[in-house]
């Protein structure tokens, strides 16, 4: 496992990961974490949880993690692990290891991925996870409203039909049972942990779509 220590990228101590593990009584992976400051505010805010941010651009998480190694009394958190890796290729440390699983404001092929259903960005999910984890996915919608941006043209919109008509099955498929789907403004969702999240003003018109699905047993 590649983590994230200060400015540099290393290799896990053996052991390491599995150390941490048993001193938490959670395990919460923040997939696509970007710049980690989402993974470190959860972590500070949780101190007996082990928050493991991952994203496959390292170097945008060095800032956190700097901060993230000071002392506690100086906003230090060491219950936070940041991890070079896409969930596609999630280190073996990681199987089966989420007790809760996030994907905040994605970008990229994890974006696409999660919304087209996309087995193999789906089943990467699948495999950090354990037996009845919880996801939830977040989505500014306004990345949809002209002018669309060349990277999302041609992707389909998350709207309740389409999650009922085609992502939940596609979602099943990987082993996750879609729970709920919504569309809320974004100043009613102050619970959305993101920094692009959090820069969002009272007066903002996005509209943030949130999906929740639980790990999906055999008989489902």
């Amino acid at each position: 496992m590649q983590i994230v220590r200060g400015k540099k990228l290393e290799k896990a101590a053996e052991g390491e990961f599995e150390r941490l593990v048993e001193e938490s009584s959670r395990v919460v992976v923040d997939v696509g974490t970007g710049d980690a400051r989402a993974s470190y505010r959860i972590a500070k805010e949780n101190p007996d949880w082990l928050v493991v941010g991952v994203d496959p651009a390292w170097q945008r998480m060095t800032q956190t993690s700097i901060r993230s190694r000071r002392k506690p009394a100086k906003g230090g958190v060491p219950n936070l692990l940041l991890v070079n890796a896409s969930i596609e290729n999630a280190p073996e440390e990681l199987r089966g290891a989420a007790d809760e699983l996030l994907v905040l404001m994605p970008w990229g092929k994890l974006l696409h991925g999660l919304v087209r259903g996309d087995e193999d960005i789906w089943s990467g999910l699948r495999t950090v996870a354990k037996p009845n984890a919880p996801l939830t996915a977040t989505v500014g919608t306004s990345i949809w409203r002209e002018p669309v941006p060349r990277d999302i043209q041609g992707l389909p919109e998350l709207t309740p039909s389409y999650v009922d008509e085609v992502l939940t099955g596609k979602a099943l498929a990987a082993g996750w049972k879609v729970t709920g789907f919504q569309l809320t403004k974004a100043e009613e969702a102050a619970a959305v942990s993101s920094s692009w999240a959090r820069r969002l003003d009272s007066d903002s018109t996005e509209v943030i779509a949130t999906l929740t699905a639980v790990t999906a047993g055999p008989e489902e």
